[in-house]
This record gives C-alpha cells, sequence and structure tokens, in this order.
C-alpha cells in the first residue's frame, strides 16, 4: 500500500487486526522496514499494551522502552528517554514524537548500535529497590531547562556545552552580526557538535563530509573565527568626534583667541550681510572697506584713507 492510497484503503493492525481509515492510529518509523507506509505496522493501542506488558516483564521503564525499540527497529538515547520518563501511561507516545523531531530523522535502531548502545550496559531502577541501593545507582545526568529550550531534546550533556561554547565563540568574533547571519551561525553549532561527536565515535568519513559542509556554510555567511584587532574599520567619525570630546571638549580652550574665526566667517558675515542689514534698516550708507563703488563726492575721501 502507497502513501495516496492511505486514506483510501483500511489499513489493518498486525496484531489486533483492527481496520482504520487514517493513520493517525499507527505511529511514524523512519526504518527501512516500513519505508512503503512509513508508518509502524502496530496500532497505538497495541503498542501502549505491549510496552505496559514488557514494564510488568521486566520492572523496568527503561529496558521495556529498549525492548519496543529493538523490536519496531526504533532509535534508542537514554537522554530521550530521560525526558519522557514520567510515570504516565503517555510515555511511549511522548517517547516516539520525540523521535519524529529533525535531529532524529533517519536514526533507527541500527543507530543505537552503532554508537555503542548495550543492554548490559545499562543500570536499571528496579520498582521495589530500596533506598540504600538508589544511593548506589549512578546519577542520571541533568540537562539545563535553558539548553532544551534553545537547542531542542535529545542530545547530551557534551553536545550542549559545544553548542554553547561554538556559539558565544561565533558570536564574539562577529559582534555586529545580523539576523541572516544568526541563523547560519544556529546551523554551524549544530555541525560542529557533529563534527566532534564523529570524532569521539571514529566516523572518519562523517567529519570529513560535516568539515567539508561547516566550510561551505561558514563561507557563505560571511562570518569570521577571530575578532578583527584593527579597529579602524569601527573607529569611525562619530566615534573620533565622541573620544575627542570626551577627553579634549571643543568648547574649552585655555587660550580664548587661539581659534576664534579661523576661517573669517565671521568679518565674512559682518561685511557683507549685517552691513548691508544696518544699511536697510537704520538707512545708514556704511560701505564695504575693500569693495564699493566709488562716486564724486566721495573719491577724495577714499583717496586720503588709501
Amino acid at each position: 500500500m502507497t502513501k495516496k492510497e492511505i486514506g483510501k484503503v483500511a489499513y489493518a493492525c498486525c496484531r489486533c487486526n483492527e481496520h482504520f481509515n487514517s493513520m493517525t492510529q499507527f505511529y511514524k518509523s523512519y526504518s527501512e522496514l516500513y519505508a512503503r507506509t512509513g508508518y509502524l505496522p502496530t496500532c497505538k493501542n497495541c503498542l501502549n499494551k505491549l510496552f505496559d506488558s514488557y514494564i510488568q516483564k521486566y520492572g523496568d521503564a527503561r529496558k521495556a522502552m529498549q525492548r519496543i525499540c529493538m523490536a519496531f527497529d526504533l532509535y534508542y538515547n537514554d537522554s530521550i528517554f530521560d525526558t519522557c520518563d514520567d510515570g504516565t501511561s503517555a510515555m511511549l507516545g511522548n517517547y516516539i514524537k520525540r523521535l519524529n523531531m529533525v535531529q532524529y530523522k533517519g536514526r533507527t535502531f541500527s543507530t543505537s548500535l552503532d554508537e555503542g548502545f548495550e543492554f548490559n550496559k545499562t543500570s536499571y531502577k528496579k520498582k521495589n529497590i530500596s533506598k540504600q541501593q538508589k544511593s548506589k545507582e549512578p546519577e542520571v545526568e541533568e540537562i539545563n531547562q535553558t539548553d532544551i529550550e534553545k537547542w531542542g531534546i535529545g542530545f547530551e550533556g557534551v553536545d550542549y556545552d559545544i553548542l554553547n561554547s561554538h556559539y558565544k565563540l561565533l558570536k564574539t568574533a562577529n559582534p555586529n552580526y545580523d539576523s541572516n547571519q544568526e541563523i547560519f551561525i544556529i546551523d554551524l553549532c549544530y555541525t560542529k557538535m557533529q563534527q566532534m561527536k564523529a570524532v569521539r565515535e571514529g566516523r572518519v568519513d562523517d567529519y570529513n563530509k560535516l568539515t567539508d559542509s561547516y566550510r561551505k556554510s561558514f563561507t557563505q555567511a560571511g562570518l569570521k573565527t577571530v575578532k578583527d584587532s584593527n579597529i579602524n574599520e569601527e573607529f569611525t567619525i562619530g566615534i573620533n568626534a565622541e573620544t575627542i570630546e570626551k577627553y579634549t571638549p571643543a568648547e574649552y580652550y585655555k587660550n580664548k583667541e587661539l581659534y576664534r574665526d579661523f576661517d573669517n566667517i565671521g568679518d565674512y558675515i559682518n561685511r557683507f550681510l549685517l552691513r548691508p542689514l544696518r544699511n536697510l534698516m537704520h538707512g545708514t550708507k556704511d560701505r564695504d572697506y575693500e569693495y564699493f563703488v566709488k562716486d564724486e563726492e566721495n573719491e577724495d575721501i577714499y583717496q586720503d584713507e588709501e
């Protein structure tokens, strides 16, 4: 049955054989085993019953979740489980919903095995263990809620540390970033985190691919890794004037005549603006000492003045 046929033909649960006209009663899956429909073959109701039966069998919800993931080729991660382990009946549904987030796309139980998952490596919490035994159990790594809200659910503590550290590095080196570059910075942080994870797990090919992707995105974003020490680019006229005014205010000088009308603009205004204005207002006939039209009456006077 293809995805286009879903909704037109009844879809049956492989466990209870109940037929449904909608895929909303089934959980999504990235596994190639269910690539034709993209959904698990067991309905949500049956899968939850199966999960409850495993809890009763093993006495531990974590081990029951691992058993479900192994049986249906779902990705298992302790950090994701810890965020869903609230003791409610919705635990399984919440876990699978988180698997459908973009950062887990394409991950299956094979991915868990590639990451080193083994059943005997996990310390399970029994419901009937004593308080003394609980104190000896390894503590579950606590993740800062702020980091979860910023970067998403499902990463390990070291992953969040890498994300925050690289984010700080890029923001410090690029203080004048814009909103478009902010998007690139976030993507580059995810890529850097995956790079480091590939190094820890010895996946050389994946590391090389991620490095190439990082380099292309970094170049496209126009970012820098080191803050430019040449402040001349950011030392604008306004900043220059602010610095001068801060330490040497322009309105104060010991020698009051030092910069008095240094460009002779005052003399120009007095001769060619104020003098004609005074003549107009008071009926006087004051003339400029340099530029004037001589007449017969005053010719001798100006010659004497010369």
